[in-house]
């Protein structure tokens, strides 16, 4: 009996064809690193659940966007001039807010995006920074936790491949860049 609800279900999945209503959800992921001017690198992994408000597959389209980032303990050290800055990072954030994007060309194969995103963030950042100055002694400027709202900029690009429907998408969060490979759901 289970066999045949089992082979039921994944019938109903396997029929459903590209010319129905798509999915309103969007799974991503990828990496995010930041850069500062003094050259430390630091990175983590991007995840990102996204829902149409909007009509799919329009020009203009309006999501409601939860995201979250995790980045493993990383050390850093810069050297310039008489001045040196160490530490180690590790940091997690959850957001949650509205993004929209504009595509010229929102039915075609491969189409193209620009998306904007106002966002509420929550960040837990544990380590120090270590800062040497030869006129100063050496401080440390812990690390805590903070909320923030902030606005995001990306470009994207859309494809349909085989009845699917896929994403990639550049991102800039704060001080951060982000990667991320999504698709669209299959129900």
């Amino acid at each position: 009996m289970r066999w045949f609800l089992v082979l039921g279900f994944a019938f109903l999945l396997a029929g459903s064809s590209a010319a129905q209503t798509p999915s309103r959800w969007t799974l991503s992921a990828g990496p995010e690193w930041s850069g500062w001017w003094w050259g430390t690198h630091l990175w983590g992994v991007r995840l990102r659940a996204e829902y149409d408000l909007a009509k799919p597959n329009s020009v203009v389209g309006l999501r409601l966007e939860g995201g979250a980032r995790w980045g493993p303990t990383q050390s850093y050290f810069h050297q310039f001039g008489s001045r040196s800055v160490s530490g180690f990072d590790q940091t997690t954030d959850i957001m949650l807010g509205f993004s929209g994007a504009i595509s010229p060309f929102p039915r075609a194969r491969l189409s193209p995006y620009i998306t904007m995103g106002v966002f509420g963030r929550q960040v837990w950042r544990g380590g120090a920074t270590f800062v040497r100055d030869s006129t100063f002694p050496s401080y440390n400027l812990p690390h805590s936790s903070h909320g923030d709202i902030m606005a995001t900029l990306g470009l994207g690009l859309r494809a349909r491949l085989g009845g699917r429907s896929f994403q990639l998408e550049l991102r800039r969060i704060h001080y951060n860049n982000s990667l991320t490979f999504g698709t669209r759901l299959p129900f």
